[in-house]
């Protein structure tokens, strides 16, 4: 099975809100299941509230439309919503030049679900590394997600902690317990999992993690490892590449 295939599951069935967290595969994620709703039917909102590479200059990406509201940029106020469109559609305020997408406010989207069905979001920066730790600022939820998906790419284990493999190095460092210049081990990734300040900083509700790219991964956790990781939900597989697919190794499904 694919990423989409294990995780249309544990959505709701009249739809729902997902935000994306971490490092190692968010935007590859967040349109591999929107592409994979679309083919269900109805529209998919995508959005952001950070910061996002325009996918209309990545190879790969799924047919969408853009759409762009600087007047979102800022908190909810009395301002109409776009309307839900066909197919995938990708909300952001604004084009920052030479080639990212400004995101918007996060307090919009629990609004923008009474036109759309599903809406995915990316509420989190990693600069395209395999790990990360948040800063204070960070992740920027938006309200009432009925998903949090946190993605670790195992593609970090075995390098040496540094800011050519983790986002935020240092705060990692502080929360796993890891020195720089280490090697990142297992105990330093589960740790990250499991502290209130780590992967899943603030995130309420139904939490999933997504263990990617075991294809490039030096060595993997055993299932006791896993199973001892506080998630309702875990996911182990690659998002692309030969052996990309996705297996549950944790949680019951519904």
């Amino acid at each position: 099975m694919n990423f989409a295939e294990t995780l249309l599951p544990l959505l709701p069935t009249a739809g729902g809100l997902v935000a994306f967290v971490g490092a190692g595969g968010k935007t590859r994620a967040l349109f591999s299941l929107g592409e994979a709703l679309t083919v269900l039917g109805g529209p998919v909102l995508l959005s952001c509230t950070t910061h996002l590479l325009d996918p209309r200059l990545e190879a790969g990406r799924p047919p969408l439309t853009l759409l762009l509201r600087p007047d979102l940029e800022g908190p909810e106020s009395a301002l109409p919503l776009p309307a839900a469109q066909p197919g995938l559609s990708l909300l952001m305020a604004r084009v920052e030049p030479p080639e990212k997408l400004k995101g918007i406010h996060p307090s919009w989207l629990p609004a923008l679900r009474t036109a759309w069905p599903h809406i995915l979001v990316e509420a989190d920066g990693s600069k395209r590394l395999p790990l990360k730790a948040p800063a204070d600022h960070e992740p920027v939820l938006p309200p009432q997600p009925d998903l949090v998906v946190g993605v670790l790419g195992l593609d970090g284990l075995g390098r040496p902690l540094d800011d050519r493999s983790v986002h935020r190095s240092e705060l990692f460092s502080q929360i796993t317990g890891c020195a720089p210049g280490e090697p990142i081990r297992w105990e330093h990734l589960a740790a990250l999992v499991g502290h209130p300040l780590g992967l899943f900083k603030g995130a309420p509700g139904c939490r999933v993690l997504l263990l990617n790219k075991v294809d490039r991964a030096p060595f993997l956790p055993t299932r006791e490892q896993l199973a001892a990781l506080p998630a309702d939900w875990i996911l182990l597989g690659a998002l692309e590449g030969p052996e990309r697919g996705m297996v549950m190794v944790k949680g019951i499904r519904p």
